[in-house]
């Protein structure tokens, strides 16, 4: 594995925790406790808010104080907290819970993935084990399908990785001087961080609701795993080959899979004929992710919080796109939600276009070209 091995496992093991007990939680909330879509979208949302939040400052905490202290917390406090999950009763508890998930699963992320990078660079395949390990959560969770089995299995992976985590060596660590407000980072990073925010925005209106189109297609829990694990395999092989490419290509290529997958899933009338989508929305993801994340890293010394602001930008994205998306489902149906998604993610290869060319005529040397 890449990394030394440990990095990746980690990475593996809470990408596993984290989608396994995601999974199910629309289907928990409205089977059980009867939540609609809009109130799913909006608990969906106080999770990516708690994440947003978390991976703004934490980011910049490991470039200030160190890296290894950040992960190894960040792992244990959400194992503790995903395990709280078993004990959440109503709509209420459940939306408590995810919240305190989302802030202590936005602390170690950014500080894992600038520590491989300074270690070999190879971001896209120590991506790829993340991907590998959300498809063993979902496939997993949808396997066991019993809800507290699921957060307790969940909790365990998590402790698993924050154990493997104090065997990482971090002797390439360097401090440095962030403000609280990195401006010259943004300055340096927004084609992406703007772009990526429309094209997510639109990808979370499906993913809020895509458990329950896929119920409603007729598919049982554990189809609904394979279905998921299905991209997840993808994105593993994909993301093994992407990083000989540049940035700006794999940043394009993900808008252009994306923009051909959205609208294709108003075609399937049953589960199965969602497979084929399953594998170019992985292209898409594995194309846009990787690429973005090598824009960042290619630009600026500090990792951390470059990265933490990219997975903010991540975050606000699922804010906006689970609330609209329980809206627009709610109001315009499933597909009503994904031709919107289509759209916003065109809107951001024309972002994209327009904003790098303005940086790549900036005046400022110390911008790497793609």
């Amino acid at each position: 594995m890449v990394g030394g091995g440990k990095a990746s496992w980690v990475q593996m093991l809470s990408s596993a925790s984290l989608s396994g007990s995601a999974l199910l939680i629309p289907n928990l909330l409205r089977d059980e406790f009867g939540a609609n879509t809009i109130e799913i979208g909006l608990i969906t949302a106080s999770f990516n808010a708690a994440l947003f939040g978390s991976s703004f400052y934490f980011g910049r905490y490991s470039d200030v104080h160190g890296r290894r202290i950040i992960l190894q917390v960040g792992l244990a406090l959400t194992s503790i907290a995903i395990f709280l999950l078993i004990f959440a009763g109503d709509v209420s508890s459940i939306a408590i819970v995810r919240l305190i998930v989302g802030l202590c699963a936005g602390i170690y992320p950014s500080a894992l993935l600038a520590h491989v990078y300074d270690s070999d660079k190879k971001v896209g395949k120590f991506s790829a084990f993340g991907s590998l390990g959300f498809g063993i959560g979902v496939f997993l969770a949808g396997i066991i399908s019993i809800y507290y089995e699921i957060f307790l299995a969940c909790s365990i992976l998590m402790f698993a990785a924050f154990t493997i985590s104090l065997l990482i060596p971090f002797p390439r660590e360097k401090h440095q001087k962030v403000p609280l407000f990195p401006r010259e980072i943004l300055k340096r990073n927004y084609p992406v961080y703007l772009s990526v925010m429309f094209r997510h925005t639109g990808a979370n209106m499906i993913w809020v609701i895509y458990p329950l189109f896929l119920q409603d297609l007729g598919a049982a829990s554990w189809f609904i795993g394979t279905i998921y694990a299905v991209n997840a395999l993808a994105q593993f092989v994909f993301m093994n080959f992407v990083d000989r490419f540049s940035s700006k290509k794999l940043v394009i290529a993900g808008f252009i899979f994306s923009i051909v997958t959205f609208p294709s899933y108003t075609l399937a009338t049953e589960a199965w004929q969602i497979i084929p989508a399953q594998i170019t929305i992985a292209a898409a993801w594995s194309s846009l992710y990787v690429g973005s994340v090598k824009f960042v890293m290619e630009r600026n010394e500090e990792k951390g919080t470059s990265a933490g602001l990219l997975q903010s930008s991540l975050s606000i994205s699922a804010i906006i796109g689970a609330v609209c998306g329980g809206i627009a489902a709610y109001v315009y149906g499933y597909h009503g939600a994904m031709y919107i998604a289509t759209v916003l993610a065109s809107i951001g290869l024309v972002v994209f276009f327009i904003s790098l060319r303005r940086v790549e005529r900036s005046p400022q040397k110390e911008i790497k070209t793609v």
